[in-house]
């Protein structure tokens, strides 16, 4: 995402696609809900839809660098709000603080900023797996809380070549936003069947 956000031609085009992708996977999960008669609540628009959090971590990229860019500071009202808002979605504190890294290492051409900083997120998402509820396994409370797990991205992220992948068919360009929540969906309908 935080590539897109250097490389795209439409910063605006990206953000909208990103937001209907989530506005769509939103309905998607209230109508999964309801054919499944399972009880729907706020967080049932925001989680699972790993859209709104790009959203939300594009939107604060994008109001960071146009404050440092063209000196907008009024702009610091609502990037607090975004960042504060990406809590609150499926990646939560994953989506507020991974692409303030990205953006700074992009930015700053010092990739060991992302390298550090992935690293001490994941040790503190570690560490707050070990202090949950005592009465659980060790693996019950790591199942329960794998953002840990975000370390893991690193080799990929290393790899990365800086250029733009496949032919820029439509098809690559849009395939993951229909793959996704069609995915999430199945598993939603088949999690849900295999417990009733």
């Amino acid at each position: 995402m935080i590539e897109g956000f250097f490389y795209t031609r439409s910063r605006k085009k990206y953000l909208t696609r990103v937001l209907v992708a989530g506005a769509v996977m939103a309905l998607g999960n209230l109508v999964m809900h309801y054919l499944m008669n399972v009880s729907i609540s706020f967080f049932t628009i925001l989680n699972p839809n790993i859209f709104l959090s790009l959203a939300c971590g594009f939107g604060a990229v994008w109001l960071l660098d146009t404050i440092i860019e063209k000196k907008k500071i009024l702009l610091i009202f609502p990037l607090i709000f975004v960042s504060a808002l990406s809590i609150f979605t499926e990646a939560s504190l994953v989506a507020l603080i991974l692409p303030y890294l990205m953006y700074a290492s992009r930015k700053s051409g010092k990739d060991w900023i992302l390298y550090i900083g992935t690293l001490l997120l994941s040790i503190l998402f570690l560490l707050q797996a070990f202090s949950f509820d005592t009465s659980m396994s060790l693996w019950q409370s790591i199942s329960l809380n794998p953002e840990f797990l975000i370390i893991t991205v690193l080799p990929f992220i290393y790899l990365y070549n800086g250029k733009k992948g496949g032919r820029s068919s439509a098809f690559e360009k849009y395939f993951f936003y229909g793959f996704y929540p069609i995915h999430i969906w199945i598993l939603f309908i088949i999690g849900h069947l295999l417990n009733h």
